[in-house]
Formats: C-alpha cells, structure tokens, sequence
C-alpha cells in the first residue's frame, strides 16, 4: 500500500511558480491567523522554492558541452594572445623600419622566424594546453640570454616579462578543478522536493484543523485555498487540453512564456 503523502491528496504537479505563490499565500494567512508553526513551515517551503529557482536558471544557463577547463583560463588566453601579437608588430615594424645594413634587421627577422615559424596565428588559435606549450617555448627563446641584445633592441623586453606573468597565470588557470554542473537529476530532485513540502504543508493544516467544525472548515479554506486555486487552474487548463501557464512567484501573475504542466501526481480521490 502507497502511504505517500501523494496517494492521500488528489492534486497536480504544480509548476514552481504557481508552487512558490502558493506556498507564499499559505505563509501569510498563517501568520494571520497565529498559526506559527505552519507559517514557519510555509516559510521553509518559501525558501526552497527560491534555491529552486536559482538552480533551474544555473541548469538554464550551462552550455550544452561541459567546457573543457576552468572559465578563469579564457581571459588570460586572450591576453596572452594580445601579448603575442604586440610582439609580432613590434617586432616587424622595428624590421622594416631599419636603416640598410642594420644588423637588427636580421637578428629581428631571424627571432620572429623562430618563435612564429608558422604565423602568429598558427600559435593563437592553438587549443589551451597545445597553446601554453608553444607559449612557453616561444618564452624560452625571447629569454635566452644570446638573444636578450636583440630582444632589447626591437623594444620587447616589456613584452617579455608581461608574457613571463602571463604563462604563470596561464598554467595555474589550465590546472584549476572545473565547475560543479548542475544536472538535470538534481533539478528534478528539487522539484520533486517542492511538491512533497507542499503536501507536508497541506498534511499540516488538515491535521490542526481536521473536524467539520465551522471554525475548523474556515481555517482549512483560508489555508489551503492558496493551494487549492492553483491546483483549480492546472485542472482547468489540462481540461481544455492547453498547456497551464506557469505564474509569477511574487505576484501571482501569469507569466509571459507559457510551460506544459506535469499530470496529476496521483489519480485517488480523497475519502
């Protein structure tokens, strides 16, 4: 025998919105009515609608392929490519610019043949970790200490010791541990946990106010009315076979984009 709370109330699958607002109403009529262990567990119900929320626009906003390394090694990877450039210009301009028979004209032509034999492309768009080791290379050809005349004459020192901090950054970037993804199992484990807070919540209020009372029946109605509405308005929705718009947390309000809700979470009827 199922003695979930699920199999003992006969309602829907609420979505978040129309969850949250409800659970929010709950709260405010207990506190009205000086119900406050209800309320404080309106309030906790609140509360989890709202990690919900977060958690669902995480899941939203990861790109579809987990990414490869740390998001922090992006900009570095494009500084040091702005680096590498600056060198490239620098270094040919110096090139072009020199008087015949200059002898920097071909120690400067030699040094860009040996750090960007294949073009300065050829090493930016490298992947992160084939790009860090060329770098790196490139970086123990300017700060060889046979070429530190030449690296000084084309104007490239400072270049140098910025490329320098940059691969340090670089590597320790490419060995940092990657985000935690958010899956789709624990979004799921949360929505699930919403509803069964909300029937918890309901199990409450039938259970303080359980007699056929006027004054029991009342407090039940003005507690679980909030619920009950917008149980009313899947049901209505599922009725006319068009998706139930989900509703704004805060004020109740539709929202804009409609969303397909879940079937009835159980199919017995309340004695």
């Amino acid at each position: 025998m199922d003695t979930s709370l699920a199999a003992f109330f006969n309602v829907y699958t609420l979505t978040r919105g129309r969850r949250h607002f409800a659970v929010a109403q709950v709260r405010k009529a207990a506190l009205v009515t000086g119900d406050l262990d209800i309320a404080s567990f309106a309030t906790s119900c609140v509360e989890h609608e709202k990690e919900l929320r977060t958690l669902e626009a995480k899941w939203a906003a990861q790109e579809e392929k987990p990414p490869a390394f740390a998001p922090e090694a992006k900009p570095i990877d494009l500084a040091i490519d702005g680096v590498l450039g600056a060198i490239r210009d620098t270094a040919e301009r110096q090139v072009d610019a020199s008087a015949p028979g200059d002898p920097i004209a071909k120690s400067g032509a030699a040094l860009l043949e040996e750090i960007f034999p294949r073009g300065l492309f050829a090493v930016t768009s490298l992947p992160f970790v084939e790009e860090l080791c060329e770098v790196e290379r490139i970086l123990g050809v300017l700060e060889d200490p046979a070429r530190v005349a030449t690296v000084q004459d084309l104007g490239l020192s400072r270049y140098v010791a910025r490329l320098s901090d940059l691969v340090k950054q670089y590597r320790a970037a490419l060995e940092l541990p990657l985000p935690k993804r958010v899956t789709f199992a624990e979004v799921k484990a949360a929505r699930n946990e919403g509803q069964r807070r909300m029937l918890q919540l309901m199990a409450m209020i039938v259970g303080r106010y359980p007699s056929e009372s006027a004054e029991d029946q009342a407090c039940r109605l003005a507690l679980l009315g909030p619920i009950v509405q917008q149980n009313e308005a899947i049901g209505q929705a599922l009725r006319a076979r068009r998706a139930a718009e989900d509703v704004n947390p805060e004020t109740g309000e539709p929202e804009q984009a409609p969303v397909a809700s879940a079937a009835p979470v159980v199919t017995m009827n309340p004695a």
